[in-house]
């Protein structure tokens, strides 16, 4: 007889993993966010990603693994968010190579990690929302230019790069604020 053994997360836990990343795919795919930074002359690739990232995919990770409570929460969820968002659409529209999507997988799964590896206390909490973000936008940013040729303007990148950190800890904040709203009273 095969011994089956229990899942790591309790189904309560899976069911807000994908509910959370759900949200954030569906804001990622549904939100012209885009057109938004082409409104304001905000050049790309990647653009909205470095400005809205911090709404967009870190408030989500953040929120999963401060209501989990449990390693590898926000690793879990990054990837989900990546993987509906590619089974909607390919990463950044850029379907050559075939693989290209791959760096999605791996820009999330960066971001997720490094924000479960500085969520020990609650500045750590911030600093990896930022750099979760920034390590996301480099991924992106990379994957674009060499398969694409399409570069983010050099004057702009820093600007873009900040604007990334500073949307990825604010992300972590919010978040942080949502917990504390959510377990007030439950201490009791």
């Amino acid at each position: 007889m095969v011994r089956k053994e229990p899942s790591y997360f309790t189904p309560s836990e899976w069911a807000i993993i994908i509910f959370l990343a759900l949200v954030s795919a569906v804001i990622n795919i549904y939100i012209p966010i885009k057109s938004i930074t082409q409104h304001f002359s905000i050049p790309g690739p990647a653009a909205g990603m470095a400005l809205l990232g911090g709404f967009i995919f870190v408030l989500w990770i953040s929120l999963a693994r401060q209501i989990i409570e449990r390693k590898y929460s926000g690793v879990v969820t990054s990837i989900i968010i990546a993987a509906i968002c590619l089974f909607i659409h390919p990463w950044y529209g850029v379907v050559e190579p075939s693989w290209f999507s791959i760096y999605g997988i791996v820009g999330l799964g960066l971001m997720g990690a490094i924000m479960e590896l500085m969520s020990r206390s609650y500045w750590r909490s911030v600093v990896g929302g930022g750099l979760g973000s920034l390590s996301c936008l480099v991924v992106t940013w990379l994957a674009i230019g060499f398969h694409t040729g399409s570069w983010v303007p050099k004057e702009w990148a820093p600007f873009l790069a900040l604007g990334t950190v500073i949307s990825g800890g604010i992300g972590v904040l919010i978040a942080q604020g949502i917990t504390k709203v959510l377990w007030v009273g439950q201490s009791d």
